[in-house]
């Protein structure tokens, strides 16, 4: 399955968490970042021709894609439609907005283009916890727009999804899991929580590395364990660590990336996955928009060729980060098998269970201990013989 990504880098305030390739939101830009992105488009469908026309799903992410103006948005689409993508074909086609640039307009342009689902940027409805995160929109601003999504999602067309993160400075169990009782009471069909990373070249990272902000990381299992019970109880079953959703409501785009489908990135940065190739184009945005201007020369592009280390390596964490887990046999056709004695210890503390179908998956704390549970079944791998 190919997916195409869209990256919009503008942001109506760069969040003091990020640490993504964003920029503040000029509008100046914005024309010129349509522009160049459908050359980029172009220049891809020129050296792949017919594939951009087999994909199944779209996902515009950012950043901020709501941030741009309608006519910007459907002049991507229509580029996409010339270079032959079935918009209206597609599986799915997702777009993510922050609660600032939701409107009636952005949201019916959005829809009119083809979207037919959106996520939504909450993070928390705690007005402290916003100031200190640094999100533009307030909590009022938050609710009138999950309001407002909800409102046109009952009448036919779009899936609404709302995120929120967990493990914030200051932020108690009881606060996260208030936050996670009140965006469910919606009417939604998928929910994502994310622990808080703290990266020390961000605003935040370097209040914390000051000792003028504080994570907690001791309520981080309270906090995550909490808020997945909360989701089960009111019918939200965990598909991958971070994502919840009612039956038949999963990402579709985002499940190919952990199933290692082949996707097409576009814009600064923008990752694509082709064969056993990863590459991006330059990252920074005025280099990026040297390489579009210069032709999208494929050998300014730098390049990951995966090695057999890798595709095991990707293939067991993709895996063990889902609910279904790892399928042994699909370990087997890639030439390797797992000795039990390695990962023995987390078969016995049940947090890892070998169920019927040959599958290794993760189960009670094993959520939380994923990455050592990982790092143990990447060493107890072997080649067949």
């Amino acid at each position: 399955m190919l997916g195409i990504y869209l990256h919009i880098p503008f942001c109506a305030k760069v969040c003091d968490y990020c640490d993504f390739r964003v920029l503040p939101a000029h509008q100046s830009l914005f024309q010129e970042y349509a522009d160049l992105l459908c050359e980029e488009i172009r220049a891809f469908d020129r050296r792949h021709p017919g594939l951009l026309a087999t994909a199944e799903t779209l996902y515009l992410g950012g950043g901020t894609p709501s941030i741009l103006p309608p006519a910007c948005v459907t002049q991507l689409f229509d580029c996409l439609r010339d270079t032959g993508v079935r918009i209206g074909e597609l599986r799915e086609i997702s777009m993510e907005f922050n609660p600032e640039s939701v409107s009636e307009e952005t949201v019916y342009n959005a829809m009119a283009c083809g979207v037919n689902r959106i996520s939504l940027g909450l993070q928390t409805f705690d007005p402290d916890l916003l100031k200190t995160i640094g999100r533009a929109h307030t909590v009022e601003k938050g609710l009138s727009a999950l309001e407002l999504l909800t409102k046109i999602s009952a009448e036919g067309g779009l899936q609404v999804s709302g995120d929120l993160m967990f493990d914030l400075p200051g932020q108690t169990v009881r606060g996260f899991l208030d936050d996670v009782d009140r965006l469910s009471d919606y009417p939604l069909n998928h929910i994502s929580f994310y622990g808080l990373t703290v990266n020390p070249r961000t605003v935040l990272g370097q209040k914390v590395a000051k000792g003028l902000l504080k994570v907690d990381e001791d309520l981080y299992e309270e906090m995550y364990t909490g808020g997945v019970s909360l989701l089960e109880s009111k019918g939200f079953r965990r598909y991958e660590v971070s994502n919840f959703a009612k039956p038949g409501f999963e990402s579709a785009h985002n499940r190919n990336y952990w199933d290692r489908g082949e996707y097409a990135g576009f814009g600064p940065g923008a990752h694509s996955f082709l064969g056993s190739r990863r590459f991006y184009a330059p990252e920074i945005y005025p280099r990026w928009r040297d390489y579009v201007r210069a032709g999208a020369d494929p050998q300014d592009l730098t390049v990951d060729a995966l090695t057999a280390d890798d595709i095991l390596s990707e293939y067991i964490w993709l895996s063990m980060r889902q609910a279904r887990g790892l399928d042994l046999c699909g370990l087997q056709s890639l030439g390797y098998r797992l000795m039990q004695n390695g990962y023995s210890k987390w078969l016995s503390k049940g947090y890892l269970v070998h169920d019927q179908s040959d599958f290794l998956r993760l189960a009670g704390r094993g959520w939380i201990f994923m990455d050592d549970i990982v790092t143990d079944l990447m060493n107890a791998s072997s080649n067949l013989e």
